[in-house]
């Protein structure tokens, strides 16, 4: 097959056809174009890129000359088994919203290129020969002595600053499942680089020379995209805002998902044994034990066959009632599914007959496949369905919107990550120039039908990810994992997850307590949750009622503590949807001025309020870094720490319940409270916001709600009279107060408008009442009760 054939026609993210006939234009004084003898400078409105005439130097400037990136070596191709790099830019023209480069191999042979705008702070540059020979492409760039590199999709090797390592970024499954590799990094120097080639591409970030980072693979253009920015946040935003910004979730898929492999009371049966009623009588024990759920999924037996999207009688004889009878208990339910079918499958025949899927260099397909116990595909096949044919996307996509009429609220999409080498595919692709880029249109046809069918109001769970995808998705979960603390359980899922926080997907979940073993250790499961009630997404196959008394009352405790914080999570969601910032922050991406949070790769913030730490072994104790600030002990709130420090956290021996866990000063933090499970309120406290608050001792601090209502506006701010005066914008919905005021002194008095509220004598009066407030000494809580009616309003707090 013609190489160049393939390549013209790739189809990506960033997908544009430049081999269109080259109509120059003359360069203007005015124009975007700038030439030197030296050099051509493009200027963006943010950004300039310049590419120098003899040395073909790229470097990414902003417009008062600041250098963000600098090419380190000239880009070379493979071209009969010999690299020849540019040697020189001989002629650059505009043409339209582009400008048309010619330049010279090493060789002597002819190169063209183009150079596009991308949003306000960036650029797209292609090269490659004029013949369009070469098979690989290699390159490099300047690292700076002091900068540090993230990105890369999702990460597996044990690190989240990539500074040191190589690596070759091609999915594959196992445990653990690697199946979001990206060609992309962001930049502690400001800028951002990505690579648009869907197949395996090799990066050395300053392994081999401490100075650059290399990157090679076996494409025959180059196609790069540099964006700066202020900042690692700013630079991400301005990438994701070209090339789509995250898909927000709906407010229950932040409620605690629990899924099920077998009969719930039987941990290791085979999942054969699985059925609709099961699901329900999961959710029926949960409730029964206290414990929240939101969402749960259907594992391979809801359907016929792989993949029919007909449901399996033997399942359940009324799936659409199934579907019915767990949303009356609060529960949506997903559907598990996967990118291909088996000749089982009643729409098989069809695929064959009309080549829908990716085809391969071999005697037909026969549709046959092994099935582990636990429901994948062992081996190679060729049966993934060939989405970039545009036949192939809509036959598939029929089949999910007459899914969706019984009433599955969602899907999790498993695989995406197989795709084989060889496969070939619609517009003469080759799966291994598509591998990895495959998982977006895995992602975007579910999508599609889903917005179709609930606008918004729907759930996404894919496996399989790449550069842009999480447009086309609004949540993302890691794959198969060891319950283990080894380095295939619970310690890669930490990593993994902050590493994918810079690669544009704030929505993530983890499978608490792994997936292989069944039940996980409990003293492994109890610290998976931990950092699992931490994350937007709460998920486990692991049941409570199959652990200790201890484990179990743990475990409803922080599935309280994830589904009281529903308001954060949905004004940290909106902001996620808005700028791309991750909903769990790696330290470096609020402090990024502190050189000594680039490297911690095991701790997080979400958004800035919370700091966490997960427990990542059976060792009681361990080291945690505290940026600037002052933080609180968020189980004992009269201990504090001055950061920036470093410090041991140690609550004892025996304190699995416990976990590094602090509050920022100056924290506001919205809360929806209907029991006293998370100790943050009361079933009195239904039907209000809590606010639960961390005023800063001298100065002020603010809260953009952003819920059920649109952004509401929360302040809080001493005065020099020692008078602290709690403030919000318009709202409707009522607010109690729950502040932390470092002393055991009460207030004179509290006042709403001028009027003095009713001080109560007790918690428990102030909790039965109307408006007022109650001073609680031995915490130092401050409870107040104020009732809104759309206006904005405040309350004043006189200390003696």
């Amino acid at each position: 097959m013609n190489k160049a054939f393939v390549f013209f026609l790739r189809l990506t993210v960033l997908s544009v056809c430049w081999l269109q006939p080259m109509l120059a234009a003359p360069v203007s004084s005015n124009s975007w174009l700038r030439e030197t003898p030296d050099s051509f400078s493009f200027h963006n409105e943010e950004a300039v890129l310049v590419l120098e005439r003899q040395a073909l130097g790229i470097r990414l400037q902003d417009a008062a000359g600041k250098t963000y990136f600098s090419q380190s070596d000239r880009p070379a191709f493979l071209i009969d088994g010999k690299w020849v790099s540019l040697a020189g830019l001989q002629s650059a023209s505009l043409d339209g919203d582009s400008v048309r480069l010619q330049f010279k191999l090493s060789s002597g042979a002819d190169a063209r290129g183009e150079v596009r705008k991308f949003g306000k702070n960036g650029f797209r540059i292609i090269l490659a020969p004029e013949n369009r020979g070469a098979t690989a492409v290699r390159g490099g760039n300047m690292l700076g002595t002091v900068e540090e590199i993230y990105g890369f999709g999702e990460m597996w090797n044990g690190r989240v600053a990539q500074r040191g390592q190589s690596f070759d970024l091609w999915d594959k499954g196992g445990t653990p499942d690697e199946c979001a590799y990206m060609p992309y990094y962001v930049s502690t120097a400001n800028y951002a680089f990505f690579l648009n080639y869907g197949g395996s591409v090799r990066f050395d970030v300053g392994q081999k020379s401490s100075d650059r980072i290399s990157y090679e693979a076996p494409t025959g253009e180059l196609d790069i995209t540099l964006v700066r920015g202020e900042s690692i946040a700013s630079t991400v935003k301005n990438f994701l805002s070209v090339i789509g910004l995250p898909a927000r979730p709906p407010r229950w898929s932040f409620k605690p998902w629990f899924w099920l492999m077998s009969d719930p009371d039987q941990p290791s049966a085979n999942i054969d044994t699985l059925r609709g009623h099961h699901s329900v009588d999961m959710v029926k024990k949960l409730h029964a034990m206290n414990i929240p759920v939101g969402v749960t999924w259907f594992e391979p037996p809801w359907q016929d066959a792989r993949s029919s999207f007909i449901p399996n009688p033997a399942f359940s004889p009324d799936f659409k009632a199934l579907n019915k009878e767990l949303e009356d208990l609060g529960v949506r339910a997903l559907a598990w599914t996967v990118p291909y079918t088996t000749k089982n499958s009643r729409n098989w025949q069809e695929a064959v007959d009309r080549r829908l899927m990716v085809q391969r260099n071999a005697p037909a397909e026969t549709g046959d496949v092994k099935i582990s116990t636990s429901g994948e595909l062992v081996g190679r096949y060729y049966n993934m369905i060939d989405l970039y044919n545009p036949e192939a996307f809509a036959w598939w996509q029929a089949q999910i919107d007459r899914s969706l009429e019984t009433g599955i609220r969602g899907f999790k999409l498993d695989a995406g990550q197989d795709l084989e080498a060889d496969a070939l595919l619609h517009g003469g692709r080759i799966g291994r120039d598509v591998h990895n880029s495959y998982a977006t249109e895995y992602s975007r046809v579910f999508f599609e039908s889903l917005t179709k069918k609930y606008g918004d109001d729907f759930l996404m769970i894919p496996r399989a990810a790449w550069m842009g995808s999480s447009a086309y998705t609004n949540f993302k979960w890691p794959g198969d994992l060891s319950g283990s603390f080894a380095n295939n359980g619970l310690p890669s899922s930490v990593y993994s997850t902050l590493s994918l926080a810079f690669s544009g997907f704030p929505f993530v979940s983890t499978d608490i307590g792994g997936f292989e073993d069944r039940p996980a250790p409990e003293h492994v499961w109890l610290r998976w949750a931990q950092f699992g009630a931490m994350l937007p997404g709460m998920q486990t196959l692991h049941m409570p009622w199959w652990y200790s008394k201890e484990a179990s009352d743990h475990f409803r405790y922080l599935s309280w503590l994830h589904t009281d914080l529903i308001p954060l999570w949905m004004t940290l969601a909106n902001e996620a949807a808005a700028t791309g910032a991750p909903v769990c922050r790696p330290l470096v991406w609020s402090n990024q001025k502190d050189i000594d949070t680039w490297r911690v790769d095991d701790q997080f913030t979400v958004g800035t309020s919370l700091l966490v730490a997960p427990m990542l072994n059976a060792n009681p104790e361990r080291s945690i870094y505290l940026p600037e600030g002052l933080w609180y002990d968020f189980w004992d709130e009269t201990q504090t720490t001055q950061g920036p420090a470093r410090v041991t956290w140690f609550k004892g021996w025996n304190a699995r319940t416990k976990f590094p866990l602090y509050i920022k000063e100056g924290a506001i933090i919205p809360m929806e409270i209907s029991n006293a499970e998370s100790g943050f309120g009361s079933a009195e406290s239904a039907g209000f916001v809590t606010l639960a608050m961390w005023p800063m001792v001298r100065g002020s601090s603010e809260f953009v709600l952003h819920d059920t209502e649109a952004p509401v506006r929360i302040s809080a701010a001493w005065n020099a009279s020692d008078e602290l005066t709690v403030s919000w914008s318009a709202t409707k919905r009522n607010h109690l107060l729950r502040m932390h005021l470092n002393t055991k002194k009460a207030p004179a008095g509290v006042t709403a408008g001028g009027q003095s509220l009713k001080a109560q004598s007790s918690l428990q009066a102030f909790r039965a009442g109307g408006e007022g407030w109650f001073f609680d000494a031995p915490t130092q809580k401050l409870w107040v009760k104020k009732l809104n009616d759309g206006r904005e309003a405040s309350v004043r707090i006189v200390l003696n």
